[in-house]
């Protein structure tokens, strides 16, 4: 970073003052770099809260949603109200030579967000407003919240299946649910965003301006061009949708695993599904349970003829089928496991008095995108692996979930989000009862999920959704983005030159 942008905030008897940077006029002053952060001056130019490891409160500031990164010790966290502060974190930081961390939901499964120097943290940037014909959402909002904002007035974002997930990781990666196949990925709804670069200049991004920056938000993840602090949204009009739940005993995975992507891939779009096969425990012996569930946005009758269909391509009945017509707001929240709480309660535990979501100890996962079904050559294959190597105590699952429809009718560059032809993603999870699991209980996970992704690496596409963030994974450039990687740096470049945002994972 060249000695011209770089500053320190600096206290004085008679206040703070301000200079420009770039055309910014923020709560600085020149100085030369100490040895010692400031971190006083810092607290006193934000108007939201900075937590430091001597602060009462700080264990939880640091907390993402999976416990596993709990021993990542950041020197701070900045938990930003507005882009005002946003805008002096990222100067700070780089005066004083800081790593910087973004964090919206806490959800990034590589724990890229956080790290050991200064988080900056967007929740509290959570309001919702509705206009007209559009939504503007902060970058903070999590799911439950816009729920609950929303389901009222007969509107729906183009949301996920996690009811703590912030809007700013969530959307920047791409974003899908259960209204993905016909309505398309969350970040095709984007019309405009408020972006902070590192430079410190807070622009506003859209087709009209900013335009290479627009393009890369929509599927260039988070955490790489600058910090989005709000999104302007078209909204979804819907009030109300049919959830479904069958099940099957695990000797039917394979089958139900095999009919059922080909009837999701045929399906209406209004068909939103996914599959869980899985065990609390794989001690020897172990037997999954089959869970095929989704939402469908139509009768109960019209699901029914779909669920028949599906039932006889299984060749095995469900041992049990179920059925609901419900609002919009309360089908949700039955996804969410939040039927029996409030939307103050259906939040990560510690975060707000109120909130009971529990939050995730040891958990790995490995996936990748399919285009076309697996054949019976490769179902084979995929539980095979599933059942090999049983060891008690470990949580073991194949995920599914299922793409497609209007997702796909978008041209695979013209956004960020290549992923245009994917019909489904499939992927193995192991989790651990205790966020510090032993070493050698840490290598039979990643063996075990390293032999699953093997295992159906073949018959994919050869790309993973870069929101199921894949640490172990050397190709990630071309998993996640394939041909729009080149482009990417290119922007990268232009935005961020010094490559201040990075992280493992990180463009440039």
């Amino acid at each position: 970073m060249s000695v011209s942008r770089r500053f320190v905030l600096k206290a004085a008897a008679t206040g703070v003052a301000s200079v420009a940077l770039g055309g910014v006029m923020s709560p600085l002053v020149w100085a030369a770099s100490t040895s010692t952060v400031p971190w006083s001056v810092l607290r006193a130019c934000l108007d939201g809260d900075l937590v430091l490891p001597a602060d009462p409160g700080y264990d939880q500031a640091k907390q993402l949603a999976g416990a596993q990164y709990d021993g990542i010790s950041p020197q701070a966290v900045a938990f930003c109200t507005s882009a005002d502060d946003v805008r002096t974190c990222v100067l700070f930081a780089q005066d004083n030579d800081l790593p910087v961390a973004l964090r919206s939901g806490g959800h990034s499964p590589g724990g890229f967000s956080t790290g050991t120097g200064l988080v900056v943290d967007v929740s509290r940037m959570n309001s919702v407003s509705v206009g007209t014909g559009t939504v503007t959402i902060g970058a903070g909002v999590q799911q439950v919240d816009a729920l609950a904002a929303l389901a009222p007035q007969g509107l729906a974002l183009a949301g996920g299946l996690c009811p703590t997930v912030g809007a700013a990781g969530f959307i920047q990666g791409g974003g899908f649910g259960w209204l993905t196949r016909r309505y398309g990925m969350a970040c095709d709804h984007l019309v405009s965003a408020q972006v902070v670069l590192a430079n410190g200049c807070v622009v506003t991004c859209s087709e009209q301006e900013e335009s290479d920056l627009f393009w890369a938000i929509r599927g260039g993840c988070g955490g790489n061009f600058g910090v989005v602090t709000s999104f302007e949204v078209t909204p979804i009009q819907i009030t109300r949708l049919v959830n479904f739940t069958l099940t099957w005993p695990g000797a039917n995975a394979g089958d139900v695993l095999a009919a059922w992507q080909d009837w999701m891939i045929d399906g209406p779009v209004e068909l939103g599904s996914g599959i869980s096969i899985q065990t609390a425990d794989a001690a020897p012996g172990f037997v999954p349970q089959v869970i095929m569930f989704g939402a469908w946005q139509g009768t109960t009758a019209s699901l029914d003829v779909l669920l028949d269909a599906l039932v006889t391509a299984v060749g095995a009945a469900p041992s049990t089928r179920t059925v609901q017509d419900l609002t919009y707001r309360d089908a949700m929240m039955q996804r969410y496991n939040c039927s029996d709480k409030t939307v103050e309660q259906c939040h990560r535990v510690g975060t707000s008095p109120a909130a009971v979501l529990p939050r995730f100890n040891y958990l790995a996962e490995r996936g990748r995108m399919f285009s076309a079904a697996i054949p019976a050559t490769g179902i084979s294959a995929i539980m095979a692996a599933y059942a090999a190597d049983p060891v008690a105590g470990h949580s073991r699952a194949i995920h599914v979930a299922g793409f497609g429809g209007e997702a796909n009718a978008v041209a695979r560059t013209a956004t960020a989000y290549v992923h245009r032809d994917a019909e489904f993603t499939l992927s193995f999870s192991d989790g651990l009862p205790t966020s510090t699991p032993s070493a050698s209980d840490q290598a039979v996970t990643l063996d075990w999920v390293g032999n699953g992704f093997t295992a159906l690496d073949p018959y994919s596409n050869g790309e993973t959704y870069q929101n199921f963030t894949d640490k172990y994974l050397d190709s990630w450039r071309s998993a996640y983005y394939a041909e729009n990687y080149p482009r990417l740096v290119t922007v990268k470049q232009s935005y961020d030159p010094h490559r201040f945002f990075t992280y493992a994972q990180a463009v440039g």
